[in-house]
């Protein structure tokens, strides 16, 4: 006599309904319409499943309705995945039309056009030369590479990558605010002098530059806009002297001040990249913070040696860079892990934050007196 697999909804029909569906664990989220919870049943069921899940027992029927939605799960992932997750409304052929669809590409050519000699020194750099006591300079195109490996480091879930990339974004910002201001007033003088009657026209370079970029992430980006930032204030400044807006002294300052700005951040994102690349430090990762292995632990105490301790909202995620490669689809353990150890971090903190404060007040008290 031939048998038939009967399911849980047949079962029921025909002998009643032994486990209503109200005894069953639910969850948000659940692919069921009832909200069933396959991970929550798995756990209620444990313990019986382990002693054997003998057939007299009540949580049987329980048993059996768990490996019907572990089927049915994996049925509607199956549909689901061949029609590439698309609106049941929607037709199969062209549901199945995404896998033809091509990506994104770059059919032109990006280029950013140069007018200024110090703009493009700044991106393109100066190399040391062998008895020439002129330093060397980082420029531009050296610290787009840098911020794509700090970029790349992110998907390590490395919290000193995300620490490198949150500090060059706010002080590249500092700077461009600076410079958009200081433009704008000289353009404002500009301005005020032509409703008296003369018409001055910002310098231009007889035969501007055009570079091609082609960065490789978003950053490289970054740093050509703040290079055409930098090269229009230098054109703005030039004018103002060179139509005797400005002497000489003020404007070799203002342009002073922003070049020291922008190689500052320039040194500073490149020193996190040298010591981040480095063999014995690259694969640090969030969780080195929490486990016992040896070398995680190295790479923690090498990390802090070199930067100091990571900043608990960094650490967290609170505060992350505007592009990053990290995973954020944590489980809740993980979750608990990075506020567990971004706590002790703030408490690091505000221990040194008041330690800090009650020295300048022993100081002041000592001065006054």
């Amino acid at each position: 006599m031939a048998t038939t697999s009967v399911n849980s909804k047949h079962r029921n029909a025909v002998f009643g309904d032994p486990f209503p569906a109200a005894h069953f664990e639910k969850e948000k989220g659940s692919p069921f319409t009832d909200g069933y919870s396959i991970k929550k049943e798995e756990a209620a069921l444990a313990a019986y499943i382990a002693d054997g899940a003998s057939e007299d027992d009540p949580l049987y029927e329980r048993f059996i309705e768990l490996h019907d939605r572990r089927e049915r799960l994996e049925q509607m992932n199956r549909e689901r995945d061949e029609r590439a997750g698309a609106d049941p409304i929607v037709s199969n052929q062209e549901a199945r039309g995404v896998e033809d669809l091509g990506g994104l590409v770059d059919d032109g050519v990006d280029q950013m056009t140069i007018h200024t000699i110090e703009a493009h020194r700044m991106f393109v750099g100066r190399a040391r030369e062998a008895g020439n006591p002129r330093t060397a300079i980082i420029g531009g195109k050296r610290v787009a590479s840098a911020l794509r490996n700090l970029w790349l480091l992110t998907s390590n879930d490395n919290p000193y990558a995300d620490w490198a990339l949150v500090r060059h974004e706010h002080s590249v910002n500092q700077v461009l605010e600076h410079l958009r201001a200081e433009t704008a007033k000289a353009e404002a003088s500009l301005n005020s002098i032509r409703h008296k009657g003369l018409s001055f026209s910002v310098l231009s370079s007889s035969s501007p530059m055009s570079l091609n970029l082609g960065f490789r992430s978003p950053y490289g980006y970054s740093i050509s806009m703040l290079i055409v930032e930098y090269d229009y204030f230098v054109r703005v400044q030039k004018t103002l002297q060179r139509k005797n807006m400005q002497n000489d002294e003020d404007t070799r300052k203002a342009l002073s001040t922003v070049a020291r700005g922008i190689l500052n951040i320039f040194y500073g994102t490149t020193r996190f990249d040298r010591w981040l690349s480095q063999p014995e430090i690259r694969t640090l990762n969030r969780l080195d913070w929490v486990t016992e292995d040896q070398d995680a632990a190295k790479r923690v105490e090498f990390s802090l040696r070199t930067f100091g301790p990571v900043p608990a909202a960094i650490y967290t995620g609170e505060l992350a860079p505007s592009h990053s490669r990290r995973r954020y689809s944590l489980t809740e353990a993980e979750r608990d892990v990075l506020e567990a150890v971004g706590s002790k971090l703030q408490e690091a903190e505000d221990q040194a934050a008041n330690a800090a404060e009650d020295d300048q007040l022993d100081t002041a008290g000592a001065a006054s007196a």
